[in-house]
C-alpha cells in the first residue's frame, strides 16, 4: 500500500476517533467513481460477467440435449412389450388359458335337499375338468356327517371314505355315486365334504378342492308315544306306557331306546326288561308298521306340587354296539308328571338311612323307624299301620316290634293300631307319630343264592270323619337287599361334597363344569387283601384333584386315563360295624357338540378286584358308570345332567 493511501487511512481513523472532526455522513454521499481505486475495479468486474467463458455456461445449461434415435427406439419398444405382458396376463387370469388352475376344477351335487331319517338316498358327484392339462393321481374323499348310515347296513356308520379316480383328461368330468342313509333329529341339518386332491405331470405337488354339500332332515320315520298319569301321590306306584310305531317304507336296523329318569324316580320293573340301567333297551329292527311297547313301573317321591319330567330319546346303535350312550338319536320326546302330597304319608328309615333299597351284611340287625303323618285338613281316626315281611331271608327269631305292635309269625305281619300323644285313636291334621321295629336276616350259610332279598309292604288306613266310614289307605313298598361280600357305591355331585364345585348347570359346549365323584366300599365277611378299585374317565373329562377322609391311596395315570385306588387290604365289617372306607376326587367335564342332548359318562369301568384271605377265592365287583345325572345331589334339577349348546 502506498503512502499516500496511508496517510488517507490515518486521517480517517482520526477523524473516527475525534470528538469534533466526526459528523453524519448519512447527508453527504457521494457516488464512488470508476477511476476510484476503492470501486474494486468495477470496469474488471463488468469485463469479467460479460466475458465468454460465463456465456458459453450458461448457453451450454439451458441448452436441451439432444435424443438419439436408438434411445427413441428403445422407449417405443419397452412401452409395447409392457402394455403386451399386461394384456397377456389379463386374459390368462380371467380365462386360465394354457395352464392349470384350481378354478377350473369343479365339484358338482346331485341330490336331494331334505331327506326323512332312516330313508335310503344317492348323491351324484361330478368331477369336472376344464384345464387344457390332465389331473394325475387323482382322489376323491367323502367326510360324512354324524348319523350317516351304509345303505347296505345301516348298522354300520360311516365317517370317512376315500376313492382312487387316477387321471382326468383335460375337458373331461368323472362320476362317482354315494348311497346312504341319514339318521337324526327332524330340522336336523347334515353336512357332507366332498375333497378331490391331484397332481399335475412334471410336479410333485398336491393341489386340492373341496364342495360343502348340506341335506335338512325331515320328517322322523319313528314316532314316541308316552301314556302316564298326569300326576301320581308322593311314593305311589304307576306305570308308564312307551310306544314306538315306524312309518317310513324303509327297513330301520338296531332301534334303541334310552329314557332319562327325574329326580326321586325308581325303577321297579321293565318290561322288556332293560339291557342297562333299567333305561335301556335293544329294539331290534323295525319293518314298515311295526310297533313296539315298553312299559316301565317306578315309584316317584317328591314335594306336592312338584313336578317331573320324563325324556326318551329313540335312534340306532352305533355300529351295532348297544351303549347307553347312542349317538344317532331319530326322535325324542318328554312327559311331565305333577306330585300330589298324600293323604296319608309314610316315611321309612333303616339304620338311619332314608331309600328305597337298603343293602345290609348278613344277619346284622336293622332297626328300622316308620313315621306317619296326617296330610289332610280334617281328623282321621282308627289309623291303622300294617307291615308284612317275606320270610325267605328274615331271621324270624330276631324280628321285634315295638310301640304295641303285634307280630304274627304264620302271616309274616306286624299291625300296629295307631294312638295319637293323648292316647287317643285318632290324628288331627298334621299330627304325626313313630313305630319302630328290629330284624336281622338269615346268616350267609342259611341263605339260599336266589333269595337275598327282604320285601317290606306297608299299608297306612284311616277313616276321614267327612266321608263317614268310608276309609283311605297308602302303601309303600321297601326292600332291604342282603350283601354279598363287598359294597361299593359310586355317586356324582356338584353342590356338596370336600370340593367347590363351579361352571354351568346344565354342562355347556365351549365350558368346563367341575364335579365331584366318591366312592364307599365295604366289606361284610372275612378280610380281603390286595384290594383295588380302577376306573376311566369319560369322553371330556380331566382329572383335577382327589380328597379322603383316611389318607386313602389314590392316583390318577393320565397315559392310561385310568383313576386307581389302592385299598390293600379290606378288613371284615368295613362300612357295617366299623366306618366306611371312602375317597372323593374332582373332575372337570368340557362337553364337545357331539354330546350335546346326551348325559355324558363321568367315570366308565368302575371295578373292584381283590382275594378273600380265608378261602382265597378272587373277589370282584363292578358299578354302572357315573354321568352327570346327579341323582343323589339334592340341589339336582331334572334337565342339569343334559349338555347344551
Amino acid at each position: 500500500m502506498t503512502e499516500e493511501n496511508n496517510s488517507k487511512v490515518d486521517k480517517l481513523q482520526d477523524t473516527l476517533n475525534s470528538r469534533t472532526r466526526y459528523h453524519d455522513p448519512l447527508g453527504d454521499r457521494s457516488g464512488i467513481k470508476s477511476s476510484d481505486p476503492l470501486s474494486g475495479g468495477s470496469d474488471e468486474v463488468s469485463e469479467k460477467w460479460s466475458s465468454p467463458e460465463l456465456n458459453e455456461i450458461l448457453t451450454r445449461e439451458r441448452a436441451p440435449q439432444e435424443i438419439t434415435p436408438f434411445m427413441k427406439k428403445f422407449f417405443l419398444f419397452a412401452m409395447l412389450f409392457f402394455v403386451a405382458t399386461i394384456l397377456v396376463g389379463g386374459l390368462i387370469f380371467l380365462r386360465g388359458s394354457n395352464f392349470v388352475s384350481s378354478k377350473n376344477v369343479g365339484i358338482s351335487v346331485v341330490g336331494p335337499v331334505t331327506a326323512s331319517a332312516g330313508e335310503i338316498i344317492e348323491l351324484g358327484v361330478t368331477i369336472e375338468n376344464d384345464n387344457n392339462t390332465d389331473l394325475e393321481s387323482v382322489n376323491f374323499s367323502v367326510q360324512y356327517p354324524q348319523g350317516a348310515k351304509d345303505a347296505t347296513d345301516i348298522a354300520n356308520s360311516l365317517t370317512f371314505s376315500k376313492d382312487e379316480v387316477g387321471v382326468i383328461g383335460a375337458g373331461d368330468e368323472e362320476v362317482r355315486n354315494v348311497r346312504l342313509a341319514l339318521v337324526g333329529a327332524t330340522g336336523e341339518v347334515k353336512q357332507f365334504k366332498f375333497s378331490v386332491e391331484y397332481k399335475i405331470k412334471g410336479s410333485n405337488a398336491i393341489f386340492y378342492k373341496d364342495k360343502i354339500y348340506e341335506i335338512t332332515i325331515g320328517t322322523a320315520p319313528v314316532s314316541i308315544s308316552i301314556e302316564s298319569p298326569p300326576s301320581v301321590t308322593s311314593g305311589d306306584t304307576f306305570t308308564t306306557t312307551v310306544r314306538l310305531s315306524h312309518s317310513s317304507a324303509d327297513l330301520l336296523k338296531n332301534v334303541m331306546l334310552r329314557a332319562e329318569y327325574p329326580y326321586g324316580y325308581s325303577v321297579i320293573s321293565t318290561s322288556p326288561v332293560a339291557i342297562a340301567e333299567n333305561n335301556i333297551w335293544d329294539l331290534g329292527d323295525f319293518a314298515p308298521g311295526t310297533e313296539k311297547t315298553i312299559e316301565i313301573r317306578g315309584r316317584l317321591v317328591g314335594e306336592n306340587q312338584d313336578e317331573r319330567t320324563f325324556r326318551f330319546y329313540a335312534g340306532v346303535s352305533d355300529n351295532g354296539s348297544f351303549s347307553p350312550d347312542f349317538k344317532s338319536i331319530i326322535v325324542s320326546t318328554q312327559d311331565t308328571i305333577a306330585i300330589e302330597r298324600p293323604s296319608l304319608g309314610l316315611n321309612v328309615n333303616f339304620n338311619g338311612e332314608s331309600t328305597p333299597v337298603y343293602i345290609a351284611p348278613a344277619g346284622r340287625n336293622i332297626t328300622t323307624t316308620i313315621r306317619f303323618q296326617n296330610n289332610l285338613p280334617e281328623r282321621v281316626v282308627n289309623p291303622r299301620l300294617e307291615l308284612t315281611l317275606s320270610k325267605s331271608a328274615v331271621d324270624e327269631s330276631s324280628i321285634q316290634a315295638h310301640n304295641s305292635g303285634n307280630y304274627n309269625a304264620s302271616t309274616g305281619r306286624i299291625v300296629w293300631n295307631l294312638t295319637n300323644n293323648l292316647g287317643k285313636s285318632e290324628l288331627l291334621p298334621g299330627e304325626s307319630g313313630t313305630v319302630s321295629l328290629n330284624f336281622a336276616s338269615k346268616e350267609e350259610e342259611n341263605l339260599s343264592p336266589g333269595q337275598r332279598d327282604i320285601l317290606l309292604e306297608l299299608a297306612l288306613t284311616g277313616t276321614p270323619v267327612s266321608t263317614g266310614n268310608r276309609a283311605v289307605t297308602v302303601s309303600e313298598t321297601r326292600t332291604v337287599k342282603v350283601a354279598s361280600q363287598v359294597t361299593l357305591s359310586s355317586k356324582a355331585f356338584y353342590s356338596i361334597g370336600p370340593f367347590r364345585n363351579s361352571g354351568p348347570l346344565p354342562p355347556k359346549v365351549g365350558s368346563e363344569t367341575t364335579y365331584t365323584v366318591v366312592w364307599n366300599v365295604g366289606n361284610t365277611q372275612a378280610d380281603i387283601i390286595n384290594a383295588q378299585i380302577t376306573a376311566r374317565l369319560g369322553s371330556g373329562v380331566k382329572w383335577l384333584d382327589a380328597n379322603s377322609i383316611a389318607n386313602e391311596n389314590i392316583s390318577y395315570n393320565e397315559e392310561t386315563n385310568t383313576v386307581t385306588w389302592d385299598l390293600k387290604d379290606l378288613s371284615s365289617g368295613s362300612g357295617f360295624s366299623s366306618s366306611g372306607r371312602e375317597v372323593a376326587f374332582q373332575l372337570v367335564l368340557a362337553p364337545t357338540a357331539i354330546q350335546v342332548g346326551s348325559a355324558p359318562a363321568l367315570v366308565t369301568g368302575i371295578s373292584f378286584t381283590g382275594k378273600d384271605s380265608v378261602s382265597g377265592d378272587a373277589v370282584n365287583v363292578s358299578n354302572a358308570a357315573v354321568t352327570t345325572r346327579l341323582s343323589f345331589d339334592p340341589a339336582f334339577i331334572q334337565g342339569d345332567d343334559v349338555v347344551q349348546r
